[in-house]
């Protein structure tokens, strides 16, 4: 049975997706997300366009009961959590540059929060400065690398981050097998390990699994 290591701890449904696949599956979580300290000043503030990546963001701004107006997000899943804490979801975009081209072409005229941690991908506020949208970053929390070291090979890794990959690849060699990757960010990263990249067609945990399970098919 071939056995795939996912970067990232799955729900249940999720790792039954995998099993029932004829895959065997080990998880542990490459990266952790810690809140930063010193957030006061941001609670039950108000902001009238925010923008949003991660579900981590969605769950520090509700805990500090901050108001969103508009909110303007990356990927289906911040979305779900952002209807989910009663934040009015504007626009959602599969990828982070795909959001800066919308929002520069559709509200350039407007005036962004951008919320996020302090490792995040350039492309959106790098696009973002490009088009002369007016904004200000805000760090809400810091990744954290949680590498372990595995005395064995998988068939297949599933990453979720570049902060996964970095991980990973830390205390672990490349030995040949598959990567599999949330989305072009990450396959970027990745590229840097092997050129024989595989990426899913969403930004979505179950996309990953679903390109796992046509690998095997």
């Amino acid at each position: 049975m071939p056995t795939v290591l996912s970067t990232k701890c799955l729900s249940e449904a999720q790792q039954n997706l995998i099993l029932q696949s004829g895959w065997g599956l080990v998880a542990y979580n490459a990266i952790q997300t810690q809140q930063l300290p010193n957030l006061d000043d941001f609670k039950k503030s108000h902001f009238e366009n925010a923008i949003v990546t991660s579900q981590k963001t969605v769950a520090i701004l509700k805990a500090l009961q901050i108001d969103l107006k508009n909110a303007f997000c990356v990927g289906e899943k911040t979305a779900l959590k952002l209807k989910e804490a009663d934040y009015p979801v504007v626009e959602v975009a599969n990828y982070g540059n795909d959001l800066a081209e919308l929002i520069s072409t559709t509200y350039g005229d407007l005036k962004f929060d951008f919320f996020c941690g302090k490792i995040r991908n350039d492309e959106l506020p790098d696009l973002l400065k490009k088009k002369k949208v007016d904004f200000t970053e805000h760090h809400l929390y810091k990744t954290i690398h949680n590498p372990k070291s595995f005395n064995r090979s998988f068939d297949a890794v599933l990453f979720f981050s570049p902060s996964g990959v970095e991980s990973y690849y830390t205390c672990n060699s490349f030995q040949g097998e598959r990567i599999i990757c949330i989305g072009k960010t990450t396959a970027s990263a990745a590229r840097q390990i092997s050129t024989q990249i595989e990426i899913a067609s969403k930004t979505s945990i179950e996309s990953v699994i679903v390109r796992l399970v046509k690998a095997n098919s």
